[in-house]
């Protein structure tokens, strides 16, 4: 399935859109600002190229195509493309590039396929996809050992980030990653023990909604509503306080808020299929901590 934008076929992913293919370092890959009146012109692209703009505005065309460069856009760039761009003259550019390829990855000179983001690509989350590049040029500098291995993932990161924001350019996709980055903080602050029925209503309004919608936000993105949710973080807390500790199971169920063993050894069996002292003898006796 495809979609036209800018010109360009948007190709919609498999599952596993990146499954079967290995990148390797290309020609050159840095970080710059660009000096006054530079200007980048090349007759055909001889390998993949990450194009992520810092700072800065100008205009790049690419086979005849013409975009904008502005602060937070990518362009992957492709092979044969033919490359024209032109800085702003009083607002120059600071961009960060890497080149990569596809690896061969048999004798029979087989190499992955994979489906190219669009060209240009506005980066939704800036501070991670900058954060990835930067990584791709430490790697330039480490010792080979294992540094192929996670150029290739790095890469395939990167991939993935920019085919999430082209999903997320339109304003449906906008609205679920505002919503996705609301349900992310309220569950990171669950994680941390905000179980009770009090931290789930602060955990709303802290997101400025109601308890209720912030839980149907919970069920279109994890499946489970808010407080089911914290109620599974909390049983989890359960079985790994039971299998790694030698905390009283009654000290156990005071510490995460339950009413009385009672209440606390229902629900564990309910949700665990054993009690709490069944599933403590099943698991691996704790080891101190040093």
């Amino acid at each position: 399935m495809e979609s036209e934008t800018n010109g360009e076929k948007a190709v919609v992913l498999d599952v596993r859109p990146l499954s079967g293919v290995v990148f390797e370092p290309g020609r050159i890959m840095g970080k710059a600002r660009c000096e006054p009146g530079w200007s980048w012109h090349v007759h055909a692209m001889p390998d993949y190229d990450f194009w992520h703009v810092l700072a800065g505005t100008g205009s790049m065309t690419v086979n005849g195509s013409r975009y904008p460069i502005a602060p937070g856009c990518c362009f992957t760039l492709r092979p044969g493309d033919r490359i024209d761009v032109e800085q702003h003259p009083d607002d120059r550019l600071t961009v960060i590039y890497c080149h990569f390829r596809k690896a061969v990855e048999d004798a029979g000179g087989e190499a992955g396929r994979f489906s190219p983001p669009r060209r240009r690509v506005e980066v939704h989350d800036g501070a991670r996809f900058e954060a990835l590049m930067g990584r791709l040029l430490e790697l330039r500098d480490m010792p080979p050992l294992w540094s192929e291995v996670e150029f290739d993932y790095t890469v395939k990161l990167l991939l993935l980030e920019l085919y999430r924001s082209e999903r997320e350019s339109h304003p449906a996709g906008r609205a679920s990653a505002r919503h996705r980055e609301l349900v992310r903080r309220a569950s990171d602050s669950l994680r941390q023990g905000a179980w009770a029925e009090a931290d789930l209503e602060a955990a709303a309004a802290e997101a400025g909604v109601s308890q209720r919608y912030l839980s149907q936000l919970f069920k279109r993105h994890t499946g489970r509503t808010l407080k089911s949710y914290a109620a599974g973080l909390r049983m989890e807390r359960a079985r790994l306080l039971l299998a790694e500790s030698d905390m009283p199971v009654t000290q156990i169920a005071e510490t995460l808020g339950y009413a009385d063993l009672y209440s606390f050894s229902k629900l564990f069996k309910a949700y665990s299929g054993t009690s709490p002292s069944g599933y403590r003898k099943r698991s691996p006796a704790a080891t101190p901590l040093d």
